[in-house]
C-alpha cells in the first residue's frame, strides 16, 4: 500500500494534498515516510507548500469554536452527512487488530469523501457550523485592524487619510 502511495506521489510532483491534522509524531506525513523507510522503501517527500490542513483552514475561516470536539465527527450530522462506514480512531485500531481491512478501507474512503465535501462547502461558504455571522466576519475586521496596526506604513497612511478626511469635512461645513 505504501509503495503504491509513494508511486502515486512520485508521478504527481507539485500536486496539492488536503489532510486533517496530520502533524503529530504518530499521524503525519513524516510518520508515513518513516514507516516506508523502515520497510525498505524510499519515500517521495511532499513539499510542505503542497500540504493543506483542512482542520486548521476551517479554524482560520470560522474561528476556534466553529464546532465541538471531535470536529470531524460533529461536522457530519451538522451538515446532514451520513457516514455509515466512518470509524473513529479507536474503532479503526480495533478493526486493524481484528485484521478487518475491508472496514478500514471503507472508513478511509468515507473520510476522504467527507474531507472533499467539507472543503467544497467551506469554499462556497455553505458549510454549516456553530459560528455566527458576526463571529465569522467580526473576527476578520479585527484581524484587518491588527494587520494595519502592525505595519508602520499602513498605520501612517491610515492616520493621514483620517486627518485629510477630517479636514475635508471641516472645510466643507465652513463653506
Amino acid at each position: 500500500m505504501l509503495e503504491e502511495f509513494f508511486d502515486y506521489v512520485g508521478q504527481r510532483q507539485g500536486t496539492n494534498y488536503l489532510h486533517w491534522n496530520m502533524h503529530d509524531i504518530n499521524h503525519s506525513f513524516a510518520a508515513v515516510e518513516h514507516r516506508f523507510r523502515v520497510l525498505g522503501g524510499q519515500p517521495v517527500i511532499i513539499d510542505n507548500r503542497n500540504k493543506f490542513d483542512l482542520a486548521r483552514l476551517l479554524i482560520d475561516t470560522y474561528g476556534t469554536c466553529y464546532i465541538g470536539h471531535p470536529r470531524l465527527e460533529k461536522l457530519m450530522p451538522r451538515n446532514s452527512k451520513l457516514a455509515p462506514h466512518f470509524l473513529t480512531g479507536e474503532k479503526e485500531a480495533k478493526a486493524f487488530k481484528d485484521r478487518n481491512y475491508v472496514r478500514l478501507r471503507q472508513s478511509t474512503l468515507r473520510k476522504v469523501e467527507l474531507l472533499a465535501s467539507f472543503a467544497t462547502w467551506a469554499q462556497h461558504r455553505s458549510l454549516k457550523t456553530d459560528t455566527t455571522w458576526w463571529q465569522m466576519h467580526g473576527g476578520r475586521v479585527r484581524l484587518t485592524i491588527e494587520w494595519v496596526a502592525c505595519h508602520w506604513l499602513l498605520s501612517v497612511l491610515s492616520v493621514l487619510i483620517t486627518i485629510i478626511g477630517g479636514l475635508y469635512v471641516i472645510v466643507h461645513r465652513m463653506v
